[in-house]
């Protein structure tokens, strides 16, 4: 089923989705934007970093942004196949190459390419030419490394809602994966059998803003050409953020000690509707759930990453057994307790609003990133952390012996 989101004629003026629910509920999720019949929706960045929807004259107060905004409207579609409650699954690609290049277990490439070698559509995250990140949509397995890995942004969708269902009305099967609430927004559109949602357990957003004053920082060691947000070099749990510059020159330093990493981690400038989330929590708005299993139990855990899946549908379900099936991919069934230990996201959506985080966001504007650094971010010893790392690294590989 794919609901009408053409212009339904009035009789009275309604509110706006931004109005009703207010710059701080705002996801950023985009789907208002899809849903208004009159362009009058742009999505901007705000005074703190984020995208958020800015109304211009084109709008005619119809009211149909409320009816695709999912903070406002609960989902319609058809839930018979969703499980109130998922089963849980740890999970790793067979195939190390892919799983080494993963940001976890290599589920989701795994996934994309069964999706692809039928020439279907997998949409996805990736850096455009303008080293901005946007979904993006691909039809081959060669482009498929663009989607791949976490990259800790939040993303411009643009109009993939509504490309989503041009492919599906071609008679195409689609991945679309994305954060919770963009994946809740989509739903509210479709809940067509040939589409496949997975979202990722989302840690929260942080301010483009504060990003690109961290990378102007950066480009004093030359242009960023790419840019991996969870390399292994030291493994999956103790991972790098790395930066290539176009003179060939890297940065690569372990996330627990990059300065931008660290803030991120530390919830000091996250959008300000991640510090309450209603899309972190069972049932889940997507078909299959992705992110890594911290907590994996040792007799499963190495150093190459393994993944977290939770089944929520019945559709979700039949394509995680035909990898299974297809000795693709490797899965033991997880309990609920085991699962959501160290994946709190799972299961709640809400943190403690740091006290600086508003004199940092207003800070930024004025300062550059070394200020930030300075005043804010509270960055551990070295030495304590690679010590932890090694000794890690040293326990996961004697237990693996």
């Amino acid at each position: 089923m794919t609901k009408n989101f053409e212009y339904k004629n009035t009789e009275s003026l309604k509110k706006t989705a931004i109005e009703i629910i207010k710059p701080e509920k705002c996801t950023g999720c985009f789907g208002c934007y899809n849903a208004c019949p009159f362009n009058a929706i742009d999505m901007k960045i705000d005074k703190d970093g984020f995208f958020i929807p800015f109304i211009n004259q084109r709008c005619n107060n119809c009211g149909n942004c409320q009816d695709f905004c999912p903070v406002i409207s609960k989902n319609k579609n058809d839930t018979e196949q969703k499980f109130q409650v998922p089963t849980f699954y740890a999970g790793w690609s067979n195939n190390d190459n892919i799983r080494l290049k993963s940001s976890s277990g290599g589920i989701f490439p795994e996934l994309a390419k069964y999706m692809l070698k039928n020439e279907n559509v997998v949409f996805g995250v990736g850096w455009d030419d303008n080293f901005s990140l946007c979904h993006m949509k691909i039809i081959e397995e060669k482009d498929l490394p663009k989607l791949m890995g976490s990259k800790y942004l939040q993303s411009n969708v643009g109009d993939s809602f509504k490309k989503v269902l041009s492919e599906l009305k071609k008679g195409k099967k689609v991945i679309f994966t994305g954060t919770p609430c963009q994946i809740a927004a989509l739903t509210m559109f479709t809940d067509h059998p040939n589409l496949l949602t997975i979202d990722l357990i989302c840690h929260g957003i942080p301010s483009k803003k504060v990003f690109e004053k961290y990378i102007e920082q950066m480009k004093k060691n030359g242009k960023v050409v790419n840019m991996f947000f969870r390399e292994k070099k030291w493994g999956w749990s103790n991972y790098n953020l790395k930066l290539n510059f176009d003179d060939g020159s890297n940065y690569e330093k372990i996330h627990k000690l990059d300065p931008f990493f660290v803030g991120y981690l530390q919830n000091l400038y996250l959008q300000r509707s991640c510090y309450c989330c209603p899309f972190n929590r069972i049932p889940r708005e997507s078909d299959i759930t992705l992110g890594d299993f911290w907590g994996a139990p040792l007799n499963i855990r190495d150093n190459k990453g393994v993944s977290i899946i939770l089944l929520n549908t019945i559709k979700g379900k039949k394509y995680i057994d035909n990898l299974v099936r297809e000795n693709k991919i490797t899965v033991e069934k997880i309990d609920y307790e085991t699962a959501t230990r160290d994946n709190s996201r799972i299961i709640n959506g809400v943190y403690t609003i740091p006290l600086q985080r508003k004199t940092l966001l207003e800070d930024i504007d004025y300062h550059d990133f070394n200020y930030i650094r300075n005043t804010y971010i509270k960055i551990p010893h070295p030495i304590k952390i690679y010590t932890k790392a090694f000794i890690k690294n040293l326990l996961t590989k004697m237990w693996m012996h």
